[in-house]
């Protein structure tokens, strides 16, 4: 399996070691930022990335842990009423609910945008009035529905 790390395709399982811009004596002055990927067999590979670009692809590509695990976030606590809307709203297309800043809530089918402290629809689709307080959900994040529900 090959990974793109920079401007490269690398086989993972190949690589022996990766190396920064530092100065050595295979380093290619005047040509960006590069590093050194340097093969078991010997071979040698300048690539234009950063270190942490070479990093996501290897994790990505599952060859080395992530050191930077995320927090397993908590489902929140839904009433049996909220259940039935997001359930409702769910089978309707919907997948985000948001708060604007003045409180008010709202569904929308696809991720919506935000501007001045109120969320928007993208494209086409509108927003739905969301009735349950879902306090949960709190102002300035949209909340994908499906994780709302456990899914």
């Amino acid at each position: 399996m090959l990974v793109k790390i920079g401007d490269c395709w690398v086989d993972p399982a190949e690589i022996a070691l990766i190396r920064d811009d530092k100065p050595g004596p295979d380093y290619q002055p005047n040509a960006g930022g590069q590093m050194l990927i340097q093969l078991r067999h010997g071979a040698r590979i300048w690539i234009t990335s950063t270190m942490d670009e070479a990093e996501a692809a290897l994790i990505d590509a599952g060859y080395i842990e992530n050191p930077y695990p995320e927090e397993e976030l908590e489902t929140p606590t839904l009433s049996e009423a909220e259940r039935e809307e997001l359930d409702a709203l769910d089978a309707q297309g919907y997948e985000y609910i948001a708060r604007d800043a003045d409180g008010k809530l709202y569904a929308y089918k696809c991720e919506p945008g935000r501007a001045d402290g109120y969320f928007f629809a993208r494209g086409a689709s509108e927003a739905e009035k969301v009735k349950g307080a879902f306090d949960c959900v709190d102002f300035g994040e949209a909340w994908s529905i499906s994780f709302l529900l456990g899914e």
